[in-house]
């Protein structure tokens, strides 16, 4: 059996989706947006913005680890942050080793996380690859782009992970997406039942 790896290499129509092709990448890239849709797109380096559209799905599927291993992987950066947070506990504050352990469990973050508060929302998620470098930021989010943009609430920055809090939609929309949240939900239960 081969050895499957993810291509790194991206479409400018394709940016954000998986590319997989066997490890010694011969022929064209091929990538499908999800694992469950039914088209691919191919193209290669030669030219990365000629696409053709195929059939069938491809994917870059991670081999299934034991539980021993995911045990492992989970537990094994802690062998030393355990350590260095027990010793900031001891002879500085708790506190402070409070504050590492926050700051660790931020940064090891991979999928964004939110809860919604009414009209608010509050989560922390990914840096985008294509935003700046920073290990410290303080920003606004907005509604829409550009100078004239309305204020929805702030963002912090650090490292490689946000952390904000910022309100879904202007006040003066609220009323109208709150009716098409409803429909959506309307939809969805009909489709269900």
């Amino acid at each position: 059996m081969r050895r499957r790896r993810q291509c790194t290499t991206w479409s400018c129509f394709a940016v954000d989706v998986q590319c997989q092709r066997l490890a010694k990448h011969d022929g064209p890239h091929q990538a499908s947006p999800t694992p469950t849709y039914q088209r691919h797109w191919s193209w290669t380096d030669d030219d990365p913005d000629a696409i053709t559209v195929l059939p069938g799905t491809v994917w870059f599927h991670r081999p299934d680890r034991t539980r021993l291993k995911k045990t492992a992987r989970r537990l094994g950066p802690w062998v030393f942050l355990g350590p260095i947070a027990y010793l900031l506990w001891r002879y500085s504050s708790p506190a402070t080793a409070v504050v590492f352990v926050a700051l660790e469990l931020l940064i090891s973050l991979r999928r964004p996380r939110f809860v919604d508060l009414g009209r608010f929302t509050a989560g922390v998620w990914p840096v985008t690859p294509a935003a700046p470098p920073l290990i410290f930021g303080i920003a606004w989010a907005t509604h829409g782009e550009g100078r004239n943009a309305k204020v929805a609430g702030i963002e912090v920055i650090i490292g490689p992970v946000v952390v904000g809090a910022f309100s879904l939609v202007p006040r003066s929309e609220w009323p109208a997406y709150k009716r098409s949240q409803a429909a959506f939900e309307a939809l969805q239960k009909e489709r269900r039942s």
